[in-house]
């Protein structure tokens, strides 16, 4: 058998054998939520998507795939710290080659991009990319061995906002076609970032804690008249973290909406985006991400994904 020939028995069989599980293994659910957190996860993004990047540099390829685009409530370093790590986690998330796999392996982080050329925009750029994929799940139409190339974009807007872009294109060796994403290798990188950022902003957190205990009791230890009332104050301050507990539980159970009526869940939030699965009416979803329009969901039988924020209701 020819090497084309034996070439196209190969995407034939990795096609047939991805169509019955493809929809099932879809993990592009923007932003990677942490059931861990609450509504911590919820305080710590707020999810503005946009269509195109509203970054001001703007690529030159007039056919140049516009990606997945969102305002994030996090500090600019904490944001390229977390691209860095997921740029050099060796993983495509969001793709595959053949259905037996659960991920694409034997990526690696680069420092430019022959399809994407230099960026010269504000912020800062990273490239991940993995050769040799043969026909990868979720980029249309792609039936041959070619390059996937991942670019992000990550751009301090205010002290506590940062944009991040990513854009996702496979390119065939041979005809060099290009083929673009559906957004699911872009939302399931986000997703990879954005627990990334949960760890990093949480450990900061603990830091913080850390630091301040320390400095209050070596204050207490330097000076022994204030002893009594520095354990008075200690104690207050147990009791006001079990009042934020009480607070937070509260705050959680808000954040469980009920679906009005039979809605599809989204991998990601927009209309066109993939329908993942249907949700009957009346089951309880827990909210974990908000944007304007979208609420990223996990459901009672642990599915992520994406409602529209009028098909949810209050839990009486």
């Amino acid at each position: 058998m020819s090497g084309a020939r034996r070439r196209k028995v190969l995407v034939a069989w990795s096609r047939n054998t991805e169509k019955g599980t493809a929809l099932g293994r879809l993990i592009a659910l923007s932003g990677l939520f942490c059931r861990v957190f609450g509504l911590a996860a919820l305080a710590l993004i707020y999810g503005a998507v946009a269509g195109p990047s509203v970054l001001a540099h703007r690529d030159q390829k007039s056919d140049l795939p516009e990606g997945f685009a969102i305002d994030l409530k996090a500090s600019e370093a904490d944001v390229l710290k977390a691209v860095e790590l997921v740029s050099q986690d060796t993983v495509l998330h969001g793709t595959q080659v053949y259905s037996r796999e659960d991920e694409l392996t034997e990526a690696e982080a680069v420092t430019g991009s022959t399809y994407y050329g230099p960026w010269t925009g504000p912020g800062h750029a990273f490239y991940k990319i993995r050769k040799q994929a043969l026909s990868p799940t979720h980029f249309k139409n792609s039936t041959d061995v070619g390059t996937i190339t991942v670019r992000y974009i990550v751009l301090g807007v205010a002290p506590d906002r940062t944009h991040l872009q990513i854009d996702a294109v496979f390119i065939e060796d041979g005809s060099k076609r290009l083929h673009t994403s559906d957004t699911t290798v872009e939302t399931s990188e986000f997703a990879e970032i954005q627990s990334h950022i949960v760890r990093l902003q949480r450990e900061e957190r603990q830091t913080a804690d850390l630091q301040q205990r320390q400095q209050l009791q070596r204050a207490a230890q330097s000076n022994a008249k204030e002893r009594d009332a520095e354990a008075a104050r200690l104690k207050d301050a147990e009791s006001s973290v079990q009042s934020l507990q009480v607070r937070l539980n509260e705050l959680q159970h808000k954040a469980e909406l009920r679906v009005k009526a039979q809605a599809n869940l989204k991998s990601a939030p927009f209309q066109h985006a993939v329908t993942l699965q249907t949700v009957p009416a009346n089951s309880d979803v827990l909210i974990e991400i908000v944007t304007p329009y979208w609420y990223g969901v996990e459901t009672v039988d642990g599915h992520r994904g994406w409602l529209r924020n009028d098909q949810v209701e209050p839990i009486p």
